[in-house]
């Protein structure tokens, strides 16, 4: 039987109240519902609310309960259904607050006799953002519990780092004030810093114990009015305390003096240094080549640059180790190590390695750079070992010559012996030439399921590869027409594109090495142009002032990006590792 016509069966009665009738902003309300059914039927309609979300309510639940009952009168049994749905509300503004409660019984419209009506007290919870004043500190006593958020700057560089702390003031003693809801990040790098201590404060001439709840190294993305969200606590099990959205001024690095292909990854103050574990070697000897950049910024994602050419040495990819240090200021050191061996001897030398970055605290760009180290190399050339086999030793070429000219035997002094039945006999030839082409049908299915396990390990890292480009252009897309997020995806699919069409060689490659592989494996060069030109604005939108950015804009780089995943030829013949 279709439920309509169920629920024509019976009387449908609907009754709503609230536990209490007056709360505090931030408490949460029982609002208790109840649907019965009466003679007939075995389905209740579900309650139709208000639009909650409009009137400033977070609802949480609803928990719900049954219950049926059946009575006889007269030698007649008669059956009722009753369900109880409880609705925790929470108010975030003050005010008078109606709350009409209705069900559908088909076509019919059934209403609570009365309507449940809400007095809510307090302040209402910011919602507009605040300009983020450094280190503000609260001026009015907010509540009895209140969240106070604040950053150490209203303004910064992008890539400079912003120090975002949230504490919660309370005066009451609660035993159970926990976080709800952290804060949002969005288009900002976030590192955890060290939260502090309990204390004291008097805020308007009332004490807080102030309690610690989050502190942030936050390193903006890109350029403009970035905003925080607020994060939430709770305290209790019933009640619900908001904190205000921050909003901080994001400048974009200046155009006037900045050294080309700069990477918006490096700001901060910085130094370089060089070192070898051994300045004298002997040809093909290997040594190790260390790179230290030190100092305070993000160092996480500081881009070296192009490492310089070495003449007369091969150098293999670094090993990396990066070791972050968390005060007030994050930083610390990303050291490289180089294997290199030497291909020729005599004074080799490693020249000096340039780092551009930009200090936002004198609002420049500054160069630093490693000392040239000389390697001094012994030996020849020749030393270094062919790729052809080595030559046979002179015990190997003595015992090739024995077996070339054996002694001379009189064969009247050989010993004689009595000739044994051969073990191979004609009945075991032919018996294991029966069985010959078993055991090729063995081998070969073998080394079918050894291709299969190979070839299903490959498929399986093709399919991740694909699936996440796909998570990749899913991103991309969803970003086009806010802007959230689009062009550190886009940069990711592209750079994800061309490790894939490099290969190994691609690895941990910076961005003009990279191109370089890339012409030299025989991809077309618009295909590179168009891939460099995309990249780069990737870089001024998010690092830059993105001047002229819009959603047709980030449609147009979107559609350039999926044709040179979909039809280019980064996107065929790709190299497989």
């Amino acid at each position: 039987m279709h439920p309509r016509s169920a629920w024509a069966e019976g009387i449908v009665s609907l009754q709503a109240q609230l536990r209490t009738n007056t709360a505090t902003v931030g408490d949460a309300v029982d609002l208790i519902v109840e649907v019965s059914r009466e003679g007939g039927g075995d389905d209740v309609p579900v309650p139709l609310l208000p639009d909650l979300a409009a009137l400033g309510f977070t609802v949480e639940g609803p928990s719900t309960s049954f219950r049926t009952q059946t009575s006889w009168v007269n030698g007649r049994s008669s059956s009722s259904v009753r369900t109880t749905y409880v609705y925790y509300l929470i108010p975030s503004r003050p005010g008078r607050f109606e709350l009409p409660i209705a069900v559908k019984d088909g076509a019919k419209t059934v209403r609570a006799p009365s309507i449940p009506v809400l007095e809510v007290t307090g302040d209402a919870a910011p919602a507009a953002p605040t300009k983020g004043e450094a280190n503000a500190k609260p001026t009015d006593a907010r509540g009895d519990v209140f969240l106070w958020a604040t950053v150490d700057k209203p303004s910064l560089y992008v890539g400079e780092q912003l120090t975002y702390t949230l504490e919660v003031y309370e005066r009451l003693r609660f035993q159970n004030i926990h976080l709800r809801e952290l804060p949002g990040f969005q288009d900002f790098w976030s590192e955890e810093l060290p939260e502090g201590r309990v204390r004291n404060e008097s805020v308007s001439g009332v004490g807080f114990r102030v309690h610690p709840g989050l502190r942030r190294a936050l390193f903006p993305q890109r350029s403009g009015t970035l905003t925080v969200t607020p994060a939430q606590v709770g305290v209790g099990l019933r009640r619900r305390i908001s904190g205000q959205p921050i909003e901080v001024e994001v400048l974009p690095l200046p155009a006037e003096g900045q050294p080309p292909g700069f990477s918006g990854n490096n700001v901060g103050e910085y130094r370089i240094s060089a070192s070898v574990d051994r300045s004298k070697v002997k040809v093909s000897e290997p040594f190790t080549l260390s790179v230290t950049i030190k100092g305070t910024g993000n160092i996480k994602v500081i881009d070296p640059g192009e490492w310089p050419e070495l003449v007369g040495m091969r150098r293999y990819d670094p090993k990396v180790e990066v070791q972050q240090l968390k005060g007030d200021v994050i930083g610390g050191s990303r050291r490289y190590d180089f294997l290199v061996i030497p291909e020729a001897p005599g004074e080799l030398e490693i020249p000096a390695h340039t780092l551009d970055f930009f200090d936002p605290e004198s609002g420049t760009y500054e160069k630093v750079a490693t000392e040239p180290i000389t390697i001094t190399v012994t030996g020849d050339a020749a030393d270094a070992p062919a790729v052809e086999a080595a030559a046979p030793t002179k015990a190997a070429a003595q015992a090739d010559d024995d077996l070339l000219l054996a002694s001379i035997y009189d064969v009247g002094s050989l010993p004689r012996r009595e000739v044994a039945e051969p073990w191979l006999t004609p009945a075991r030839w032919g018996w294991g030439m029966a069985g010959a082409p078993a055991v090729a049908a063995l081998a070969a299915l073998g080394g079918l399921l050894r291709r299969r396990i190979r070839g299903d390990g490959a498929a399986q890292a093709r399919a991740e590869r694909a699936a996440r480009q796909r998570q990749l252009i899913a991103e991309a897309e969803a970003g086009v027409l806010s802007g959230e997020g689009f062009y550190p995806t886009l940069a990711q699919l592209l750079q994800a594109l061309a490790v894939e069409r490099a290969g190994p060689e691609g690895q941990g490659l910076p961005r003009e090495a990279l191109l370089k592989v890339l012409i030299a494996d025989g991809v077309d060069r618009a295909d590179i142009a168009t891939l460099r030109e995309l990249l780069d604005r990737s870089d001024a939108a998010r690092f830059g002032a993105a001047a002229g950015d819009s959603k047709d804009t980030r449609g147009e780089l979107l559609e350039q990006a999926l044709k040179l995943v979909r039809s280019s030829s980064l996107s065929s013949g790709r190299r497989r590792g």
